[in-house]
């Protein structure tokens, strides 16, 4: 083989090598953007997470976002998320349900493999509510298919998914045996608003007025800017203290949490002696935000503390420019009743913190999740390929006694189960939760339906394993607007 044809095989060896290389270096588009939106993720995360000094080195990766991200949470962190869609997010923190099947619900293992939902309570204003779907009922079948242990996963989905309409099969029961009914098309509601105050009365008790309000999320407006369901709870507060109101039942037992400034707004109206010096949280941020909060940079700018909030005194809405004094009913109260659940979390769970150091708290119920840490949402500004969403844990809050020991979750004064079967509708005086409340206000002792008669069944889940967001607290203000817009 002479020299020149060495040189010709040679090059063509080189060639084929570069091009291989070339293509195994080459990322398809979506290992392109999972490396863009990974460094995103990264670059926010060093930022603004609390527990940032326990992040990994930066390593450049193409792999699934979602993967990547649990990689970076500090072992004690339960609660920082990441989701795909940054609108569906933001929707669904201001109580827009993009499919709305119009009830929340539990399920049950029946049997050995079969699993039913039981009704928690329907939603206000949807064709559910309407057909008369209420609380206590239960369900064996969606479109068709008996929901099983192996496939409730994907059977209860059918009522998220983008269809008009599911078909639902209810049963009666009777002796502990199950009768399946006629199926039932329930119609869902699309881009649905929900009103978080879910039951607002007043009942008479020994000549005591006492108000009962079941809210069942902090949210303050379906996302118009307007603060209308802030201004909703502000109302009923006035008209509570209208209608002398001397006790008050809180209901939070399903409620997850949400906007820490609609918990400041219903903690003012409850608070004795409402002024704006009154601290109700202190919070805690790591180093870097710490200093950034410190700065002249941000001093010479605020006069915000983001260290402190205090109680408010009046909602102020921004468009059309208007101020709406606070209505405090707290000087009427000696103590205030909260129920509570597994599920009660976050901005409740603030709500009790903070209010513990200057009125009694009655927790009736269960033992709350425990969640004294908070987040923000965080999106790409830049970027519009990139469309996900980030809830990192960013600060931890303390009452005014600069107490957070509730990690392990706030355990009730009275231990009441909020458990099927139920035999009442929310809101009745028989209720066992609300039936137990009133007995501590009336002295006079009733037996909980919960203890009349006993169905074994064994939990396995709720409505709310199926939604991507549950028990948050999310901050969003000057101060945190200032550190995302300071470069």
């Amino acid at each position: 083989m002479n020299i020149i044809n060495m040189k010709r095989i040679l090059f063509f060896f080189v060639c084929v090598s570069l091009l291989l290389m070339s293509c195994k270096d080459k990322l398809s588009d979506t290992e392109e953007l999972n490396s863009y939106i990974n460094n995103w993720v990264y670059s926010n995360m060093s930022d603004l997470y609390y527990w940032n000094t326990t992040l990994p080195v930066y390593k450049s990766t193409t792999g699934s976002p979602a993967d990547y991200f649990k990689s970076l949470k500090y072992k004690d962190d339960r609660f920082s998320a990441i989701f795909e869609s940054y609108q569906d997010i933001a929707n669904q923190l201001n109580g827009v349900s993009s499919a709305e099947i119009g009830f929340e619900f539990e399920l049950y293992r029946e049997g050995t493999s079969n699993v039913v939902g039981v009704v928690l309570y329907p939603k206000r204003g949807t064709p559910a509510e309407k057909m008369g779907i209420k609380r206590g009922d239960i369900f064996r079948k969606i479109n068709g298919e008996q929901i099983t242990m192996s496939n409730y996963n994907t059977v209860i989905n059918y009522m998220y998914d983008a269809t008009a309409s599911s078909e639902i099969t209810f049963a009666t029961s009777a002796s502990g045996v199950l009768t399946d009914l006629t199926p039932v098309t329930v119609t869902k509601v699309m881009d649905y608003k929900e009103d978080p105050v879910y039951i607002d009365t007043v009942y008479t008790v020994q000549n005591k007025k006492v108000g009962y309000l079941m809210y069942n999320f902090f949210t303050n407006d379906p996302g118009d800017k307007s603060l209308k369901y802030d201004l909703e709870l502000n109302n009923i507060i006035g008209q509570f203290d209208a209608q002398g109101v001397s006790e008050l039942i809180v209901d939070l037992r399903y409620n997850h949490g949400g906007a820490i400034s609609s918990a400041i707004r219903l903690a003012s109206m409850l608070v004795p002696n409402l002024t704006t010096d009154k601290v109700f949280i202190y919070t805690e941020y790591n180093k870097i935000l710490t200093e950034y909060f410190k700065s002249t940079d941000y001093t010479s700018k605020y006069t915000d503390n983001p260290f402190v909030d205090n109680f408010a005194t009046t909602i102020d809405v921004t468009s059309p420019s208007a101020s709406y004094p606070i209505q405090n009913i707290g000087n009427k109260l000696q103590r205030i009743f909260f129920l509570t659940g597994t599920g009660t979390a976050s901005a409740s769970e603030m709500v009790i913190n903070g209010l513990k150091p200057f009125l009694p708290a009655v927790l009736v119920g269960d033992t709350t999740v425990g969640k004294n840490v908070g987040s923000t949402l965080v999106n790409d500004t830049k970027n519009t390929k990139n469309q996900w969403a980030m809830l990192p844990i960013i600060l931890k809050y303390f009452n005014k006694d600069y107490k957070s020991d509730f990690a392990s979750g706030f355990a009730p004064d009275f231990y009441v189960k909020d458990r099927s079967p139920y035999y009442y509708q929310l809101g009745d005086v028989r209720e066992a939760l609300l039936s137990k409340a009133i007995s501590q206000i009336s002295g006079i002792q009733t037996v909980s339906a919960s203890k009349v008669q006993s169905i074994k069944r064994t939990f396995v889940g709720s409505s709310v394993n199926f939604k991507p967001i549950r028990n948050e607290l999310i901050v969003r203000n000057k101060a945190i607007d200032s550190f995302f817009n300071r470069k």
